[in-house]
């Protein structure tokens, strides 16, 4: 009788028992996969991010090269449009010294009238 008993009341604390248990277990598997779901979202956030930003960086990056390429093509065009005015003005320097060169030397002290027009120019 007691057993009987006790097996008529032990029945609802097992079923309960095994009822909370499941319960638990599926809370448990719920919130594994919330977990989980949450840690794609973020990964997945986290790449999308990070490919933005590399893409950005690297227009960036082609802007300034093409900027830097520019300027180092007007660098170029004006070092050749300096190199061209020395070489004239070299070239004239070279001319004034030939055409002083081919002046008589009177011997006169200071410069002479053929000398002060070679200056003029």
């Amino acid at each position: 009788m007691i057993a009987a008993w006790l097996s008529k009341a032990a029945t609802p604390l097992i079923v309960v028992g095994l009822m909370l248990l499941a319960a638990a277990l599926i809370g448990w598997v719920t919130i594994a996969t919330v977990k989980s779901l949450v840690g794609d979202a973020r990964a997945s956030a986290i790449s999308e991010r990070d490919a933005h930003w590399s893409a950005e960086i690297a227009k960036s990056e082609a802007e300034t090269q093409k900027l830097i390429a520019e300027r180092l093509k007007e660098t170029m065009v004006a070092q050749e449009a300096a190199r061209a005015h020395v070489a004239s003005v070299e070239a004239q320097l070279a001319q004034l010294e030939t055409d002083n060169a081919a002046l008589p030397n009177d011997g006169a002290c200071g410069l002479g009238r053929d000398r002060v027009r070679l200056l003029a120019r």
